[in-house]
């Protein structure tokens, strides 16, 4: 009888050694829909790690660590990269909203730490659902970025975590963990479009109007790789304006005669009607610096003042 007992507790024994953890680890994205690089500003977004377990301690605490590795083409603890055919984008993954530092793997030497989240359970050995924010950024310095759409999916080897009772261990001493983290994969679109600067160009002072006054400026035009584009220089602000080597600089009722032109002889007048007498080229994501050069004729001289005019620059693209 006494033999029997004992066999009964050993058993018991055994049975809650053996009880395991089950646990559900999925991320959404991170998505960054249109990310416009020829500002040449940081894009940041983020993505949610969804976790929930069953079967840990009543009343205690799972441990996961969290890791995310480095899918080729990126090295350990560089970039993270996204591509569309053979182009290629940098992004990086963080585990702070200051975005200071990389959300790595402990099972990858160099790539940063990854996360450790610890689990709270209830009477059933149950977590619930608990979230972490994934903070992501594509850096600066990436305009000559052709339009596409660029992805990442983080294969099984890439995303994967461990699970056990907190104060087992700590994760950073954990290289294991071939759990997967089911849903993690970048998308950012970027888009073929151009940008302008704006420019001023200032004839300056002239006591009388009896022979040319030439100026010049720039404005820059930056465009997406590969997109052809045309830039077109507006009538301005005086009514009745046909000519492009006739716009009117106005101070009340007066105006002095002016024109824009795209090369330094003033021979080819800079207009809107696209094909005709604008200026064509093709994007190189790098800005450029586009010249403007103005002229005024020799004319009636109005009356002294500011005579001034606004011209709307149009890139077609």
């Amino acid at each position: 009888m006494r033999a029997w007992i004992l066999a009964l507790l050993c058993l018991l024994g055994a049975g809650s050694i053996a009880r395991a953890q089950t646990c559900t680890v999925t991320a959404s994205g991170p998505a960054f829909g249109t990310a416009d690089v020829l500002l040449n500003t940081a894009i940041d977004t983020s993505a949610t790690i969804t976790m929930s377990c069953t079967g840990g301690p009543a009343n205690g605490t799972l441990r996961l660590c969290l890791n995310i590795g480095y899918p080729a083409p990126a090295t350990a603890g560089g970039n993270r990269i996204a591509a569309s055919g053979a182009n290629q984008l940098s992004f990086q993954l963080y585990s702070d909203a200051a975005r200071s530092v990389i959300w790595g793997s402990w099972k990858v030497a160099g790539g940063g730490a990854g996360v450790q989240a610890d689990l709270p359970t209830n009477a059933s050995g149950a977590t619930g659902t608990v979230t972490r924010t994934l903070y992501a950024r594509i850096p600066a310095g990436q305009t000559t970025k052709p339009a596409g759409t660029y992805t990442r999916t983080f294969p099984t080897t890439s995303t994967h975590y461990s699970v056990q009772t907190a104060g087992a261990a700590s994760c950073a001493t954990l290289t294991a963990g071939t759990r997967r983290i089911t849903g993690l994969s970048m998308s950012a679109t970027v888009p073929s479009k151009c940008a302008v600067s704006n420019a001023s160009l200032d004839f300056g002072n002239n006591a009388a109007l009896t022979s040319l006054v030439d100026a010049s400026t720039t404005i820059g035009v930056t465009c997406t790789p590969t997109l052809p584009y045309q830039i077109a220089l507006g009538q301005g602000l005086g009514s009745g304006v046909t000519n492009p080597a006739a716009r009117k600089m106005t101070k009340a009722a007066e105006t002095i005669t002016y024109g824009l032109y795209r090369d330094t002889a003033r021979s080819l007048p800079w207009g809107w009607t696209n094909g005709t007498n604008t200026l064509g080229g093709t994007g190189t994501g790098n800005t450029v610096a586009v010249p403007v050069y103005g002229r005024v004729p020799a004319q009636v001289t109005p009356t002294p003042g500011t005579y001034t005019d606004t011209v709307t620059i149009t890139v077609t693209y």
